[in-house]
């Protein structure tokens, strides 16, 4: 599997990525990912404005339930709960990396 450089500047938390965007990247419809937005397992960045706009970190997270999707075919009521679930494994992941590089030196 090779990974386009376009998609590691898209993954960088200072990047932001469009509702379009984010539906081309994951697979995922713009329903489906509104219906994410609406039950507020995804949070955009600017929820006041017309045009969704969503931090590059979500990405993984959203290109993940896709395939969770595709692969189990997962229910959309799942969506919400599976998507809250693995960015709670995304940010205890990263805490358990920055403690285990603390350890090492």
């Amino acid at each position: 599997m090779s990974i386009d450089f376009t998609e590691l500047v898209w993954l960088d938390h200072h990047h932001e990525v469009t509702l379009d965007e984010l539906a081309e990247l994951s697979g995922l419809s713009e329903v489906e990912l509104q219906q994410l937005v609406d039950s507020g397992a995804l949070m955009p960045t600017n929820p006041d404005e017309a045009s969704l706009n969503f931090s590059g970190h979500c990405v993984i997270s959203i290109r993940t339930l896709s395939r969770l999707k595709q692969d189990f075919e997962l229910e959309p009521n799942a969506f919400a709960l599976t998507l809250v679930f693995l960015e709670r494994i995304r940010v205890l992941e990263l805490k358990l990396q920055a403690l285990n590089v603390g350890n090492a030196k």
